[in-house]
Order: C-alpha cells, then sequence, then structure tokens
C-alpha cells in the first residue's frame, strides 16, 4: 500500500502529466512519467512479503498501574532468505508501539523483548504485530499482520486501609441471607449433605427421620456485612476523579478481602457486582475494565439497595456530591451501623458528620482519603 509519501509522488506525478498536456510542455509530461516509473520500482522491490512468525507471552499478565510489563515476543523466520530485520507494529489497545526486529538467517528465531506501557488502568489487547517490507524511499509499504494475541490487566492502585469503620452486624444470630460467611458456632439452619462437609456436622436426628442426610450450616455472627458502592456516572467525574475514586473503592475492597470480611462491591451503572468469592485477582480485573457511564442514577441504585439486607458498613465513593445525592442515600443511613461518602474532586476538603454513624469524606487523592478513612477506623 502508499504510504504518506507514496500519496504525495502520485498527486505529482498526476499534476506534473496533467499540467504538461494542457499547457503542452513535454518535460512536465516526462517528470509525470519518471515519477510513475519510481512508483513501479517501488512497488516491484516491495513485492517479496515478509514471512516470519510471531508468538508473544507477556509478562507478567496482571500489574498495577506503573509497573512493569513486557511483551515477550519469539520472532522465527520462515524464509530461505535473510530477513533485513527492520521496525514492526505491535498493537497495545488503540496505540502502536515500534518494535525493532533483529536480522535473522532463514529457519532461525530470536526473542524480543518489548516494555509495555502501564500508566493507565485498564484491560489491554496486545497484538497484533504488523511486519511490513518498505522501498528504500519510503514510497509503498507492504505487511504481514500476526495473529497470535495477548491481553494485560492493568489494575488500580491499592492502599493500605483498615477494616471498615464498623461494629458487629446487629444480628447476633447470625444473618438472614443464605449467602452468610459459612463457618463459626451460630446455627443457621439445616441443608443438604454433600461431599467434602465434616461428618461432624450431620443431624443424625433429621436423617433418622427422613432419610436424606442432613448437615447444620454453622455462620459466622461476628463477621461484618459490607456494601461498597462505586459510582461510575460521567456527570460527577473527570478523568482524575473516577480514577481516585476506583482507587479508593479497589483499597475498601481489598481491605476487607485480606480481613475475610463479607463485602459486595456495587456501580450506579448496575454493570459490574463484586462480591469475596472472587479471588484477589478477579476482583482487581473486574475494576480493571469499568468506565465511567452514562447510565444509572444514585436513585436507582438505593432503590435496588433497599430491596435487600442492611449491613455493618456503607461505603459511598462518588466525584461530586450534589445535595441532592445525599438526600437520596439518606435512607441508607439506618441501614447500616456506619455509613462513609467519599467524594473525589475539586471541592474542599477534609470530614463532616451527616450524622451519627455517617460521614462524608471530601478528598482530592486517595492517600488523603486513606488518612481519613483510618482515623475513622481506630
Amino acid at each position: 500500500m502508499l504510504t504518506a509519501n507514496g500519496r504525495v509522488l502520485v498527486a505529482f506525478a498526476a499534476l506534473a502529466a496533467i499540467s504538461g498536456f494542457v499547457l503542452g510542455y513535454p518535460a512536465l509530461i516526462a517528470i509525470g512519467f519518471a515519477f510513475v516509473l519510481v512508483l513501479v520500482v517501488a512497488a516491484i522491490w516491495v513485492t517479496r512479503r515478509p514471512r516470519v512468525d510471531a508468538t508473544r507471552v507477556v509478562r507478567p499478565e496482571r500489574v498495577t498501574i506503573g509497573g512493569i510489563a513486557v511483551s515477550e515476543m519469539r520472532i522465527q523466520n520462515r524464509s530461505r532468505r535473510r530477513t533485513a530485520g527492520g521496525t514492526a507494529l505491535e498493537s497495545f489497545g488503540e496505540r502502536r508501539i515500534p518494535v525493532s526486529l533483529p536480522v535473522l538467517e532463514p529457519g532461525s528465531a530470536e526473542t524480543v523483548l518489548q516494555p509495555l506501557p502501564t500508566g493507565r488502568r485498564g484491560v489491554f489487547q496486545v497484538g497484533p504485530l504488523l511486519v511490513s517490507r518498505s522501498d528504500p524511499f519510503g514510497l509503498v509499504r507492504i505487511g504481514q499482520q500476526q495473529r497470535d494475541l495477548a491481553t494485560l490487566f492493568v489494575h488500580p492502585r491499592v492502599v493500605e486501609l483498615h477494616p471498615f469503620p464498623s461494629g458487629l452486624h446487629r444480628d447476633l444470630d447470625g444473618p438472614d441471607l443464605g449467602d452468610a460467611p459459612e463457618g463459626g458456632i451460630t446455627f443457621q439452619n439445616l441443608r443438604e449433605y454433600v461431599e467434602g462437609d465434616d461428618l461432624r456436622l450431620v443431624h443424625w436426628r433429621s436423617f433418622a427421620r427422613t432419610g436424606t442426610m442432613m448437615v447444620r450450616h454453622n455462620v459466622d455472627s461476628h463477621q461484618p456485612r459490607s456494601l461498597i458502592v462505586l459510582d461510575t456516572r460521567h456527570s460527577v467525574h473527570d478523568e482524575g476523579s473516577f480514577e481516585e475514586a476506583v482507587e479508593a473503592a479497589a483499597s475498601i475492597m481489598i481491605a476487607s478481602m485480606l480481613r475475610r470480611f463479607p463485602f459486595r462491591l456495587e456501580t450506579t451503572c448496575g454493570t459490574t457486582t463484586i462480591s469475596d468469592t472472587l479471588s484477589r485477582a478477579g476482583a482487581l480485573d473486574k475494576l480493571a475494565a469499568l468506565n465511567v457511564s452514562t447510565t444509572g442514577s444514585i436513585e436507582r441504585t438505593v432503590r435496588r439497595i433497599a430491596r435487600g439486607q442492611g449491613g455493618a458498613s456503607l461505603a459511598v465513593v462518588t466525584g461530586r456530591c450534589s445535595s441532592r445525592d445525599l438526600a437520596f442515600l439518606s435512607p441508607l443511613r439506618v441501614r447500616f451501623d456506619a455509613t462513609t461518602i467519599a467524594c473525589f474532586g475539586r471541592q474542599t476538603t477534609g470530614e463532616i458528620h451527616l450524622s451519627a454513624g455517617a460521614v462524608l469524606i471530601n478528598a482530592q487523592h486517595t492517600a488523603e482519603f486513606a488518612r481519613a478513612w483510618n482515623r475513622r477506623a481506630r
């Protein structure tokens, strides 16, 4: 295909030839045909396509913003001639990264290490690699696109936080829902035996009466049930505040995971839900893929949450929080022992005590939010 230089030369060739015919200048016609001849020679030069295979492995597949990630590519020459080396283009999300290719003898292979940019959170497709060949004047370029692809997850930063600032769950006999954390000594109900259950928990009286083996389902009533709401509305965020909000939500989530506290994270757009059943990597993968949304509202989110059970702690992470948003969130405060509303943006920083057990934290950066959160959690 023609490069930018090639297209310019075609335009000059056409202009020279047409001007020569119109004005009656044979010299201009000759110049136009000379330009065309140069293009033909360039096309012949690149007729032989590069024949290389490229396979890649991204190491590591998951990295925190600013971490080190490398695309490890094995380049093999499948032709009978020596390759001239040069520069290929590696696709990385919507970007193209130049990759220096080595000179390869026929049938030989070599590994190329290409650093990947990790300065922005997201899920990025790495590849395909475009290996091209061009003439010496850069007029015509012909390429071969490799099929091998990989994925890089760039996770949000996580700061160290204390557990949710809350007391124990109100219900001393344990949560009422079936997704309560199993373990402990508080009896909740009977359920059918499944392979691997502790035989000491078998309820033999029920087995004798029904013929079905049942086991006692015990829960840990001292585990705080917590909810994290991440506001993804485009209208309340700028690019910086949304990234800070994602980092804060990730930090609260990881703090709960490290202490094995049951939690659930929801977004106002309603497309992403994360619970404590996911692994750390799986949960952060979901946050890596999260973007601001033009759908969703605080009002609908509150109605959705209100249909469920309350808990020990509620954390709402947002950008610019209006008085209208605070009014919508107000009914949720009575359903949770402690409520924290974190607002990121350029508003005045500091803490505002809204009511007993409810605090509004205004912050510009996650580190500032973490200091306020940890002071409250002590």
